[in-house]
Formats: structure tokens, sequence, C-alpha cells
């Protein structure tokens, strides 16, 4: 199971270093030499020859300096130097050497002169195992611990918290036990940092019980005994414990530390538990602790996590220094607080700035284009992706798959996917769910079926994306078959999501009997998604008697939601039962219920341009208007005819017309068209579902324009294209 050296990088070794090959280094080397003693300078202009050779002491205390400045040119001259001067090492001088290698990185230069090294000590052991385990290179750690055994030495107590570490870092926890039993047999099982470190082992395995019954018998505890056991808690999920075992270690008067803080404050935005993160970022401030950058990353995530971003941006804005980490914790938070506008503007002026993004900032960042469907924004981060030659990882291709679908770039997405050189289930489902919110089941089901030909299994969401597919392309057989094939095929119990896709199939199809009783014998108690599919296929197949009855059950569970309110006036208003929905309208004034208003906007230019209905704030409102009424004209001589059931007012006809004359999308589009190529796609976004009269118009207007307009509401994609819907109407 134990890996071998030859796994690392293969760097030309310094143990092979000629004599002419080291000689260019000496010169440039021996002011600092000197300069490292103290001493006047020398001159530096003179042959390796003429410079001579140091003592032992001297090359030891030389090379420590290297290893504390990880200056690992000086540290190389160092060891050149020693190898041309004749310089016959000992065992101390060669710790040294693997010391500096180490700490510079360069562990196979490290490997080289530890395997020249004819007696390695304790130290040199210890050194080189360490330096594999820093470097997470667990199992190459492990190889040479149990090489270290075969020799005969024992380990100290040093030995053990390094190949603990691997262990921890490995998730092994049968090598991590079997070290725990040489800990006992050699007498180390008081010692505090090794308990510290059998604690972190157990803990980051799983076993929380073993380091907790580890962490309680310990007769003292330092710090890092009480770190272990909380990071434990933290990577286990337990963060209520986390925090509670923090209290305890306050209350015991241990010095909390820099680690400490890094750890704890996770849990905090893991609980959202604002009040006590923010008496940690105090604690902080008293201890001088704000100047250090991993410590404000820590303050930037937990603040985010825990929905106060402002607080986050101060932290930000008052960084005297930052890191890729700091960028990415910030645009990511922007992202998990909705704040998408902030998350875009943050990533362009991280851009500035001259931080290079790395993958964690691109997939942080697409979510922000994915939910504004700036799908400009997305295109030119994923072109800045490839010409800073980041190599894309299986998760940054789905974030990019599901980020060109949802913005409309159905085909951008598909090329994505046949691009990747390796997909997981998440590929599959996301590229899956595009076909299906973009109307098209047909082809949904056929990568569904090229998906059972690989090895990849579907899962609860593959399914998911497939019924949703059927509903939006009115696949009512379809459906059933993968209902069916989930339970039997795939021992997959179906969630009340996988419910709400059936029900919401069979009421677009206009088989409310079918729906009504799906419902009320399913094995799950149906939540209010279900029954508003029920109550939406009600309003479009004008079943009034069946509305009212899903309606009462939906208010019940939601009654501070407009949504459902909405959907229930439609109906009364599409029977004329005008003074019902009056009624309702009095009902959501006195529960305090407000109907957000339809906002539409379209990207042009990687910029941003929001619409609302009957909106004449925008600069060029004049021109839009004036379209917009050239448009009517032209597309009533098409043969468009008002669709006025969806205005929920008791008024005349015509004024009904003039209410639907400049709804938000029309204005979007009409944009579109002033400030977009002539035969270029027009792409808006609603932030509700498109009105039954603005898709109809739609399709005219695509006609008449000669445009592929496509239109993302709050359920779906619309593609209209020469007087046709992608929907078939069907939605």
């Amino acid at each position: 199971m134990f890996l071998h050296s030859s796994a690392l990088n293969s760097t030309p070794s310094l143990r092979h270093l000629h004599k002419s090959t080291a000689l260019h280094t000496i010169t440039a080397g021996a002011a600092y030499i000197t300069r490292s003693h103290g001493t006047s300078p020398r001159r530096t202009d003179r042959s390796a020859d003429e410079m001579g050779s140091y003592s032992p002491p001297d090359y030891i205390s030389l090379l420590q300096a290297s290893s504390n400045n990880k200056s690992l040119t000086e540290g190389m001259r160092l060891h050149a130097h020693m190898l041309i001067s004749g310089f016959n090492p000992n065992v101390v001088s060669e710790t040294a050497l693997i010391t500096m290698y180490t700490k510079c990185g360069r562990l196979t230069d490290a490997r080289a002169v530890f395997d020249q090294m004819t007696e390695p000590n304790i130290f040199s052991w210890n050194t080189m195992i360490g330096g594999y385990a820093n470097q997470c290179h667990g199992m190459v750690a492990l190889e040479l611990y149990c090489q270290m055994q075969r020799t005969g030495i024992q380990s100290d107590g040093y030995t053990f918290p390094c190949i603990l570490k691997a262990c921890a870092r490995l998730t092994a926890l049968q090598q991590g036990m079997a070290i725990h039993v040489h800990v006992l047999k050699s007498g180390f099982g008081s010692d505090v940092f090794v308990r510290s470190a059998l604690v972190a082992m157990y803990a980051k395995c799983g076993r929380l019980e073993d380091a907790r019954q580890m962490f309680d018998k310990m007769s003292q505890r330092d710090a890092v005994s009480w770190n272990a056991m909380i990071r434990g808690y933290v990577q286990n999920k337990l963060c209520e414990e986390a925090l509670k075992l923090y209290r305890e270690m306050q209350l015991t008067g241990v010095e909390l530390t820099k680690h400490t803080i890094t750890t704890v404050l996770p849990a905090c935005g893991s609980m959202r538990d604002l009040q006590q993160g923010k008496d940690i970022h105090g604690y902080i401030s008293v201890c001088g602790f704000e100047s250090d950058i991993f410590v404000d990353n820590a303050l930037i995530d937990m603040y985010t996590k825990c929905g106060s971003i402002e607080d986050a941006c101060h932290v930000f804005d008052n960084m005297s220094q930052r890191d890729v980490i700091s960028w990415n914790s910030m645009i990511v938070g922007y992202v998990q607080n909705e704040c998408f506008d902030k998350a875009l503007d943050l990533f362009s002026e991280m851009e500035l700035g001259g931080v290079k993004p790395d993958l964690v900032t691109i997939a942080g960042v697409l979510p922000a284009c994915t939910h504004l469907a700036a799908l400009q924004h997305g295109k030119e981060i994923h072109a800045q992706m490839v010409r800073n030659g980041l190599k894309s990882d299986v998760f940054v291709d789905n974030t990019l798959i599901d980020m060109y679908a949802k913005c409309g770039g159905l085909d951008d997405a598909r090329r994505m996917f046949d691009t990747m050189s390796r997909r997981d289930v998440v590929s599959w489902n996301v590229t899956i769910m595009g076909y299906g919110m973009h109307g098209y089941g047909d082809e949904a089901i056929t990568l569904f079926s090229l998906m059972k030909q690989t090895d990849v299994m579907p899962d609860d969401i593959t399914f998911m994306a497939l019924l949703s597919a059927c509903s939006h392309a009115g696949l009512v057989g379809e459906g059933w078959q993968y209902f069916d094939c989930m339970r039997q095929d795939y021992h997959i119990t179906p969630s009340v999501e996988h419910y709400a896709c059936m029900v919401d199939l069979l009421g677009r199809a206009g088989h409310l009997d079918e729906a009504w009783n799906f419902t009320k014998n399913m094995p799950l108690e149906p939540n209010a998604i279900i029954w508003r599919a029920l109550l939406g296929a009600c309003k479009n197949h004008h079943n009034i008697e069946l509305g009212l009855q899903v309606a009462e059950r939906l208010v019940e569970l939601e009654p501070k939601y407009a949504g459902n309110y909405v959907l229930l006036s439609n109906i009364y208003a599409s029977a004329g039962r005008w003074d019902d929905v009056f009624k309702l309208r009095k009902m959501m004034n006195n529960r305090g219920v407000k109907k957000s208003p339809g906002c539409s906007w379209i990207e042009v230019e990687s910029r941003k341009h929001s619409f609302i209905a009957g909106d004449r704030s925008h600069p060029q409102s004049e021109e839009i208007y004036e379209l917009l009424d050239s448009l009517a004209w032209q597309i009533k001589e098409a043969g468009y005819v008002p669709d006025t059931n969806g205005v929920l007012h008791d008024v005349e006809e015509e004024q009904k017309e003039h209410l639907l004359y400049a709804h938000s999308e029309k204005l979007a589009i009409a944009f579109g068209i002033l400030n977009t190529c002539p035969g270029s796609p027009i792409r808006i976004t609603k932030n509700l579902r498109v009105c039954g009269d603005c898709h109809k118009a739609t399709k005219f207007i695509s006609k008449v324009v000669r445009r592929e307009i496509i239109v993302r509401d709050s359920n779906r994609f619309h593609h209209f294209l020469d007087g046709q819907c992608s929907c078939g109407d069907y939605w």
C-alpha cells in the first residue's frame, strides 16, 4: 500500500551535482556566507578554489539561517560549496541539509541527501518523515516510518506526531491505530504532543468518541490539544459541540492562539451564530490578531455565512494584505447572500488589482453569472480561465455547464459536456436538467440513454431532472416510466420533490383528476411546491372548483407567499369573479402580503439593463416606447390579438390592452432590438413567469424583426423564432 519516493516530483538531485556545475554558484554565494558570519565582505570574484572551506559549525549555522528564511538559493550555494571544498559531511551537517531542503519544499533533494547517509540518526529520520507529512505526501511518510522501524531505530516524541499527522491527512485509521500501539509500547502514551496528535488523527478519521476519550484522559492540555478536539468537531459538522468546547477552553485559562480562532470561526459560520462570531472578533482585536491574513479570511467567511455582508466587507476593506483566499471568500460571500452584481464587480476589481484568480475563484463567481443570466460575463470568465492556463477540474466544468445552460447558451453547455475528459453524475445531471428547462425533453431522454451506457450510476437528482424535462415537454407516458424505473431498477425512494415533478407533469397535461388523486394518495405529506403546481394547473385549465380546494390548503401552508394569491386571483379573474378578486386583494393587504413587481433585464456589452412594467427611467425610454408603438402596429398587422385574460383589473378591454403594452419583458425586448446587432439573438430574463400576452406577442415580434428571442422566466426557457416558441405553447 505504501508509495515509493519516486512518486514525488522528479527533480534533478544535488547529490549528483558535479564540481563544474557548482562552480558558478560559489562566487555569488561567498558574499552571503561572509555576511551571515558578520565579518567584513570578502571579494566575490575569486575562484572556488581560492575561497577555502568553513568549519562544520559554520556550515550548520548558515544552513539553519537558510532554513529559517526558506532561502533555497542560498542553501543550494552552501551545499555546492560543501561539495567543492571537499568538506567531509557528518550526520549533523547532512541533517541540516535535509532540514533546509524540506523547509524550502524540495523533498526530492532532501531525500537524495538522506539516501546517501551511511548512518542516519533519529533526527534525520524525523526530519525526512516530517517533511513528507507536512507536504501532503503521507503515503511516503508511512513507508519511510516502516523502513525506520526495520532499521531498529526507536521512535521518539517527535516521530509520532509527524507520522500521526500523515495518517490524519490520509484518514488512514488502521495505520493510525497501529501507530497508537507503537506509542504505548514506546512509553510515550502520556506525552502531551503525542496525545494531541492522536486526538487529531482519531477526529480526522471520524472516530470522535475515541478522540474525545483521549482528550478527556489527558492530565494536562495545551492549546494544541484543545484546537485538535475543536477542529475534529468542526470537521465532522458537530459545530455546536465545537462551540461548547471552545467556551470550556476559555474557562480553563489556556491562552487562545490564532489557530484556535481560525478553527472555531467556521463553527460560528455553520451555526449562523453571529453574536458568538462577533465576540470572537472582539477578542481578536484585543489580542492584536487582526493583522493576520488567516484570521481575517476566517472572519470574512464567518460573517458572510452569518448573512452579515457589511461586517465581512469591513474586514476585507481594512486588510493590510490580501491573498487569493481573501478575494475568493468575499466573492463567494456575495454570491451566498445573493449580491450577484457585487460579486461580479469584485471579480473585476480583483483582476485590475493584478491578483490571479484560481479555480476556486472561477467556481465561486460563475453562479453570479448564472443567477443574473449574464452569459457574456460567463464567457469572459471562461476565456480568462483558459488564457491564465488554469487546468479545469470536474467541479468547475460542471459549474460552467450549469452557467451556460441557465444563461441560454445550451449549445455551449453541450460543447462543454462533450469535451470533458471525465464526467461524474453531476455532469450528466446538469446537462439533462439544461435540456429540460429549455423544453427539449426528447434530448434529455436521449442523453439519459447515453448515461446508462457508462459506468456512472444515476442518482435521485438524475430522475428529478428527467421528470422535470418530461413535465416541460408534456411527455406523460415517459414520466411515469421513469418514476417507476427509479424505484424498481435503481431502488431510489422518491422524495417529495419527485412527487412534485409528477404532479406538475400530470397537471400541465390537463390530467387534473389524476394529479389530485396522486397527491391525496402519496406516502409523503404534500408540501407547498406540490400544491402550487396543482393550483397552477387549475389556473391553466380553468378548473375553479378544484383550484379553490387546493388554494385553501396552500394558503394555510404559506399565508405570506404572494404567488399563491396571484394564482388564485388569476383563476377568479378568468371566470369574471371580480368580487372575489377584490376580496382576495383585501385579504392580502390585511395580512401584509405584497406581490413582487415583475422585472426583466438584458445584458448588453457585459452591462445589465433592468426594466419594470411602465418603466420610463431608462435613458433610452423615448426610443424604446417609439419602437414599442411601431412593433404593436406591425404585430397586429401580422395577426396578433392581445390576450387580456391575465389582467387582474375589472376595466374596459382598451385599458387592459394599455396595461399589457408596457410589460417589463416587452421593454427589455425593445431595448435589445435597439442595442444589439441585427440578426443576433436577444436574451431576456424575467423574475416571474411570462404572462400569456407577452408570450403571444413575443412570438409575433420574433417574426416581424426576424430575430431569435430567448426568454428565461422563473420556470423555464422560451426560444422564440419566426413566430414559434420552443415550448409549443405548452407551458
